[in-house]
């Protein structure tokens, strides 16, 4: 009887015994599942907005911030023109510095030929004024800009009536084009022709000389400002990368190129909230490649600082970094499954986050 009794004493202490030995020091794996999306290290965009304008972006989506934004605007009657080359479209892969393409803006190429046309005036005005001398062919000097008033006022009513026939449609844009360089070319004589001829007529102060002096320095400036917008109208690609194919959808834009740097892949992964105190920085997680199943490893690099709700539950998205020559089988856009380990956990660990599991689901 007494063995009996010890028996059934024993056997419930040492059956708690074995439970408070699993709860203290038995150990589990948990991991956490969700899906992610792929998206290359950065990524260049070159779009046109619905009237007309370029859009020119770089995106780094490691720290999720736009690294570079542009915008060029053309003006109402500007006959401005995007041709980009035809042989980027037959590449994979484009070179940094790469062109792409070349805009053509003929308000601009006209502004700097009238800006050329007074900056001579200016110039052949301050050369007769500083000379001091007072040729007596006035006359001769006076009848050449009246010449050149009469050639430029006729050029002017001429341009004025092609401009009329090229809006609608009668004459071909390349004879339009002539006759406006014509013009130009006529009235930039006619300005020489009448400094030419006020030069004659009287001797200039040194105010005069400073007055024109700045005037000179004002043209320069200004043609030289022009010239270079001109040469940013030369589009080159800010980054090495893939051509991606794949367009994309916007209603307020459409995607001409979009260059993919894919030295690296940054995966971009929601995570609901209970499962963040599991996750840190620094902690490796797998990837499953849809293409050939395999684990590619990556690293959590950073989470988001708000909220979003998903399935009408609340997830943080964090994002991994993966390096190119583990990446075999990924691509930019595509969904994947993630598998995120954490580290041996107890059984009370592994317990309440498996009430959690079943709560938030």
């Amino acid at each position: 009887m007494k063995i009996k009794q010890i028996v059934v004493w024993l056997l419930p202490l040492i059956f708690f015994s074995i439970i408070y030995l699993a709860y203290r020091h038995l150990t589990f794996s948990y991991s956490i599942t969700a899906q992610g999306i792929i998206y290359p290290y950065q990524e260049w965009k070159l779009a046109k907005t619905s009237d007309g304008n370029l859009i020119n972006s770089l995106k780094n989506n490691f720290n999720n911030t736009i690294t570079n934004y542009t915008v060029t605007e053309f003006q109402r009657g500007d006959m401005a023109e995007f041709s980009i080359k035809n042989e980027i479209f037959h590449k994979a892969y484009i070179e940094k510095d790469d062109t792409i393409g070349h805009i053509s803006s003929n308000r601009e190429v006209r502004r700097i030929l009238e800006l050329e046309g007074e900056l001579n005036s200016q110039q052949m005005l301050l050369t007769f004024y500083a000379s001091g001398e007072k040729p007596e062919e006035v006359q001769v000097a006076y009848d050449k800009m009246i010449l050149a008033r009469q050639q430029y006022e006729t050029q002017d009513k001429i341009n004025q009536r092609n401009k009329i026939l090229f809006d609608r449609g009668h004459i071909p844009e390349e004879e339009y084009e002539i006759s406006e360089n014509n013009f130009i070319i006529s009235y930039q004589n006619y300005l020489i022709a009448r400094s030419q001829h006020e030069a004659l007529l009287s001797g200039a102060k040194s105010e005069q000389l400073d007055y024109i002096k700045a005037n000179i320095s004002s043209l320069e400036q200004n043609i030289a400002h022009l010239k270079g917008l001109i040469d940013a109208f030369t589009i080159t690609s800010p980054i090495s990368g893939k051509i991606i194919r794949k367009q994309g959808m916007n209603s307020e834009f459409d995607a001409i190129l979009r260059v993919a740097d894919t030295t690296r892949f940054v995966v971009v992964i929601p995570v609901e909230l209970y499962n963040i105190p599991y996750i840190e920085p620094g902690q490796m997680i797998g990837i499953i490649s849809p293409v050939n199943g395999e684990h590619i490893p990556a690293s959590v690099v950073n989470f988001d600082s708000n909220v979003q709700t998903l399935d009408q539950r609340q997830h943080i998205f964090l994002s991994a970094l993966i390096n190119a020559q583990d990446a075999s089988g990924l691509f930019p856009d595509m969904r994947v499954d993630v598998r995120i380990p954490s580290g041996p956990i107890n059984l009370n660990d592994y317990f309440r986050r498996f009430m959690n599991e079943i709560y938030n689901n």
